[in-house]
């Protein structure tokens, strides 16, 4: 927890970070030239690094305090199947 707002911290991981966000490069090159190149890296390394963010209040509700992953895919199905729980009263 950080000591001074009481939140948790959460260190991305460089390896997803490298990884997904040369993946997003060359898919945002191949489709938008430079630009896509550069905005689908940004955008990826936002989702990964703000998604967990999200999952982790959304798991702590399902008794998994503290437990998160920083992959993009986990990130949105989990959030995804966390909402729908929450909406149905299951979770």
């Amino acid at each position: 927890m950080h000591p001074l707002v009481g939140l948790k911290v959460i260190v991305p991981g460089l390896v997803p970070h490298f990884f997904t966000g040369a993946a997003a490069g060359v898919f945002g090159n191949a489709t938008g030239g430079r630009r896509g190149a550069m905005f689908g890296s940004f955008a990826n390394g936002l989702i990964i690094s703000f998604l967990p963010a999200i999952l982790l209040v959304l798991l702590g509700d399902v008794g998994f305090e503290g437990t998160t992953f920083g992959d993009s895919d986990f990130g949105m199905i989990g959030v995804l199947i966390l909402s729908i729980m929450k909406l149905l009263g299951l979770a």
